[in-house]
């Protein structure tokens, strides 16, 4: 998982004499001074690609950046340990800990990505924020993740008394939406402190059409329908059961095609292996891919006939805002957040989800017809209004991204 750049917050102790005579316009100068100088350090996965949040932070610090502040990447993704001019390197946890404490002796706030999927992700968060506090600058915290992951929300005395230590020490938080914010705020966390501010944001559209791999369009050529899959070699993406979802559903239309695509190089040979012990007619349906970059992915998703979107963990993911902006229909796990043009089945059921398969394509017209999402913010813009805020502003800055979050 890769890291951000924190930003350096002054106190903006402005002069007494300042208000005492009246310069209000010297007020807004030192204040906006100041706030052009901020430093901050990005901690998560980048640069793209990898996943939605290397999308979103390689797009907070192209904001950050714009407006004149200084802004630095602590990668932690699987490119971690290599060098680039593009990020800070992390070659193992005491590099980590010792690039910490390096960026916030040098003033910098540290913004840092999390969800309760992971325990080495909740250690990471944990570790900067409490470098943070020592140094005078609390960590904001932008969660990640709707009400369903692993560790969060979870009844377990331990692990709530865990998370509670985490947004305790963080400065700020931001999550995805207003049932996330009110779910953090049930940990003994102040309202004031959270803002609910969607992950997804108006440039997530913003691609280019590009050519495809030559794999990829003879199987667009020789399978119809064809379903984009972004997926993951892990628990929650429940490959098992999407592969007898897709086997069933391949008996009502045989030429049916499905791409799954997302793997980071170090699953690779895992889903591989997977898929190589499969019956030949099933493999033939199935075309593997890795990451793609942004322009690559969202040209796919367009050429695609529907999105099936499995895990029941993410909220509402932005990658199925962005099918739904593009016209393309859905299919996702039902977990109480999902757009109201997704067509939804029960989280883990196969059968539920060869059913859905076949309705939406019995009745695909209509559905696309259904299909659009037309409501995206500037939500990175909004996100740097929060991170650059000062102390007094930020609850105004929350009672703002709400009225967009529900």
């Amino acid at each position: 998982m890769p890291l951000t750049k924190v930003q350096e917050r002054n106190n903006c102790a402005i002069d007494g004499p300042l208000f005492v005579t009246g310069k209000a316009e010297s007020s807004a100068d030192s204040l906006s001074e100041k706030r052009r100088q901020a430093k901050i350090l990005q901690i998560g996965n980048y640069p793209p690609p990898v996943c939605g949040w290397a999308i979103q932070t390689k797009l907070l610090v192209e904001e950050i950046r714009r407006r004149g502040n200084v802004c630095d990447v602590l990668n932690l993704n699987e490119s971690h340990t290599r060098k680039s001019s593009e990020y800070v390197d992390v070659q193992n946890g005491f590099d980590y800990l010792c690039k910490l404490i390096r960026f916030a002796a040098q003033g910098y706030q540290f913004q840092m990505h999390v969800n309760g999927q992971s325990r080495t992700g909740y250690l990471l968060a944990l570790t900067a924020a409490l470098v943070g506090r020592i140094a005078g600058h609390p960590i904001a915290l932008s969660w990640r993740g709707g009400l369903r992951q692993r560790y969060f929300p979870r009844k377990e005395p331990w692990l709530r008394l865990a998370y509670r230590w985490l947004f305790q020490l963080a400065g700020q938080i931001s999550c995805n939406n207003l049932a996330v914010k009110q779910e953090i705020e049930r940990y003994g966390i102040k309202g004031d402190r959270v803002a609910a501010i969607p992950g997804f944001s108006t440039q997530h559209l913003d691609f280019q059409q590009t050519p495809l791999i030559q794999d990829a369009e003879i199987f667009l050529k020789t399978h119809h329908p064809v379903f984009f899959c972004y997926v993951s070699f892990r628990p929650e993406y429940q490959l098992p059961m999407l592969r007898q979802a897709m086997w069933q559903f391949r008996k009502t239309y045989p030429r049916a095609g499905f791409i799954w695509l997302g793997f980071p190089s170090r699953e690779l040979p895992s889903v591989r292996e997977f898929a190589a012990s499969w019956p030949v007619d099933e493999r033939e349906g199935l075309l593997l891919l890795g990451n793609l970059m942004h322009d690559e992915f969202l040209t796919l998703l367009t050429r695609s006939f529907a999105y099936i979107r499995t895990p029941a963990c993410d909220g509402v993911s932005a990658s199925v805002l962005e099918s739904l902006a593009l016209g393309v229909p859905v299919i996702a796990s039902e977990n109480g957040h999902r757009p109201p043009n997704v067509v939804t089945y029960r989280d883990g059921n196969a059968e539920g989800l060869c059913r859905q398969l076949v309705g939406l394509t019995q009745h695909y017209k209509e559905i696309k017809k259904q299909t659009q999402f037309q409501n995206a913010d500037d939500n990175i813009a909004r996100t740097v209004d929060w991170l650059l805020a000062e102390p007094g502003e930020q609850g105004a800055k929350t009672g703002r991204s709400l009225v967009h979050a529900g």
